[in-house]
């Protein structure tokens, strides 16, 4: 699965801390140049990295919405 420059991927940011998205601004090989949107910080990583990273991501998502289908608000039980 390669990552297409200009699209973003949730990432944690080495710079600020946060998990961010991040946009893709090069591609050479199996590495990415990404840029995080919430420092403007730079990072060269791996495909493989910003791939597990976005599993894992995407599964604590669904794991919330499942979670608020599960126990919609104002469900006072």
């Amino acid at each position: 699965m390669q990552f297409e420059v200009g699209t973003t991927r949730i990432f944690h940011c080495p710079a600020c801390e946060v998990d961010t998205p991040h946009l893709v601004k090069a591609r050479k090989g199996e590495m990415y140049g990404i840029v995080c949107t919430n420092c403007l910080g730079g990072a060269v990583v791996s495909e493989l990295d910003l791939r597990v990273y976005q599993l894992k991501w995407e599964e604590e998502l669904q794991a919330i919405l499942d979670s608020l289908i599960d126990q919609p608000f104002g469900d006072e039980e």
